[in-house]
């Protein structure tokens, strides 16, 4: 009984991702933060600073355009394709203000520990030879951490997919980590190469989050397509 309980709970997480709206925007989100990343570590600068503060407000731009365009289309789209066809499930909403909130705070936890790596690399030159391999372990750290909250989020809601793509996730970090350290690492003089240090570690993060994006991406449009296949036309009650 608590069995059943328990599964049908699960199935009333997992109908906001039924139709796949949510995964693509997702997609489509980690896609153009990737591209950003990958690009402001292949252009480069040559002012580190500059390079740190031009990539955040363009990824500050791209949450609020994106969050807020993809918040309007999604709900768009469920009232009008979605729940037509399916019903509408009512549970406790989660506003968009607590949306923002919640990746307020990842962003946070995630900005500040490379904020004092870098500054670390920068001022502390005792410490620059162990911190020169950030291009390595840190997209790992990363894949690590989005991997397991991916695979969580597949065993809060019993979808196989978000567990699957949290598996890609994590394998995807340690593959950016370990083909950067098959690579190597320049010997660091007391000036240590920030230029090289800092393209490689946006090559890394950058690879990672896009790797991501595709992901979201594919399995989004995947479960558009088998729920569009399974549900072809709204719901008309019988005369």
């Amino acid at each position: 009984m608590d069995k059943q309980i328990e599964t049908a709970v699960r199935r009333g997480r997992a109908y906001w991702f039924a139709d796949g709206f949510t995964e693509i925007a997702g997609g489509i989100f980690f896609l153009l933060l990737g591209g950003v990343v990958l690009f402001r570590g292949i252009a480069g600068q040559d002012v580190v600073l500059s390079q740190f503060v031009s990539t955040a407000v363009d990824i500050g731009a791209i949450k609020l355009v994106t969050l807020l365009v993809a918040g309007l289309v999604i709900w768009w789209l469920k009232d009008r394709f979605t729940y037509p066809r399916t019903g509408i499930v009512e549970g406790k909403r989660v506003i968009l203000g607590a949306i923002l909130t919640f990746i307020r705070n990842v962003v946070l936890i995630a900005l500040i520990p490379v904020l004092g790596l870098l500054a670390a690399l920068i001022f502390v030159p005792s410490a620059r030879t162990i911190l020169a391999t950030i291009p390595a372990w840190f997209p790992m750290v990363i894949g690590l951490f989005l991997g397991i909250l991916c695979f969580a989020s597949g065993e809060w809601m019993g979808l196989r997919r978000f567990r699957v793509m949290g598996l890609l996730i994590l394998l995807t970090g340690l593959a950016v980590g370990i083909r950067q350290f098959a690579i190597g690492f320049p010997t660091l003089p007391a000036r240590a190469p920030l230029d090289e240090i800092i393209s490689r570690f946006f090559a890394g993060v950058g690879g990672l989050t896009f790797a991501a994006g595709i992901f979201f991406l594919v399995s989004g449009l995947a479960t558009f397509l088998r729920y569009r296949r399974e549900n072809p036309a709204p719901y008309q009650e019988e005369a």
